[in-house]
């Protein structure tokens, strides 16, 4: 009986020393690129409440992917000029696979102005990339949808 408890004393400390860097890797994101959005009466278009931006996901070491942002009731109308908004794209790798992007997000209460959490499988945050990344006037993004334009 004796042996038998030191096995499951051992294999549950095991279990939780594997399981420690799984659970640290998962809470820390690092930056896995960035996505630059911009419209314009050549790219950006609204359609009912949603306005549109044509998006690149930089990342080093990879092509560049393009998205469509969805942002709905942005306010801006963009036909008449240019927007440009740009974000960390923080990952739990710093890496991001065909179509991982993809995505919805929203505002997270307690967070800053136009950071958004989301994304389909893997969990990603939008950090803007500094305060004058935003236009002037200055626009609140609530929530928007990612999705491939390389596909």
């Amino acid at each position: 009986m004796r042996t038998a408890g030191h096995w499951f004393i051992v294999a549950v400390c095991g279990a939780a020393v594997l399981a420690t860097p799984i659970a640290t890797a998962m809470a820390q994101l690092v930056q896995a690129g960035t996505l630059a959005c911009h419209g314009g009466p050549d790219t950006g278009f609204i359609l009912g409440p949603v306005t549109n931006l044509d998006c690149v996901l930089h990342a080093d070491g990879a092509p560049d992917s393009r998205y469509v942002a969805a942002i709905p009731n942005l306010g801006i109308f963009i036909g008449e000029e240019e927007v440009a908004l740009t974000w960390k794209v923080m990952a739990p790798v710093p890496w991001l696979g065909l179509d991982q992007l993809a995505g919805s997000y929203t505002h997270e209460s307690g967070t800053a102005d136009n950071v958004l959490a989301g994304g389909m499988n893997t969990p990603i945050t939008l950090h803007p990339l500094n305060e004058d990344a935003f236009p002037i006037p200055r626009v609140k993004i609530e929530s928007l949808e990612i999705r491939s334009m390389d596909r």
